[in-house]
């Protein structure tokens, strides 16, 4: 996705998604609302920027974006897998989805500090 502006929304239609497959998880219900509180919390951040030069203009900022858009749709897959009707499923892949949700956190958060730097050096170099 070369496009930042396209990446901002495609962002927010993910945000959309995952906050309404957490509505219906099964498992992991705990992790999965708070990756929906992150989601929505970047989301929300990324729509204020939305129309900035930063979001336009700067490449390192269109590198975090790509990455967060892989790491969300991978949240949602997630999110999807705690969805799960099968008992036996549900019980042998609940501690493994467990760390994995934990992990795509990390990584919203790794992504999202990374934002911030390249917003902070564009900024910077600015003035």
């Amino acid at each position: 996705m070369a496009d930042s502006l396209g990446s901002v929304r495609h962002i927010a239609e993910l945000a959309l998604k995952i906050r309404q497959a957490v509505e219906t998880v099964r498992q992991n219900n705990q992790e999965c609302v708070q990756i929906r509180r992150r989601v929505v919390r970047v989301s929300s951040i990324l729509s204020q920027l939305e129309d900035t030069v930063i979001i336009r203009s700067n490449p390192a900022m269109a590198a975090a974006l790509e990455e967060l858009d892989a790491t969300l749709r991978h949240a949602h897959t997630l999110i999807a897998a705690c969805q799960e009707r099968n008992i036996v499923c549900l019980f042998c892949a609940a501690t493994a989805l467990s760390k994995k949700l934990r992990r795509v956190q990390d990584d919203i958060s790794d992504q999202m500090m990374e934002g911030m730097l390249a917003t902070i050096a564009s900024t910077r170099t600015k003035y």
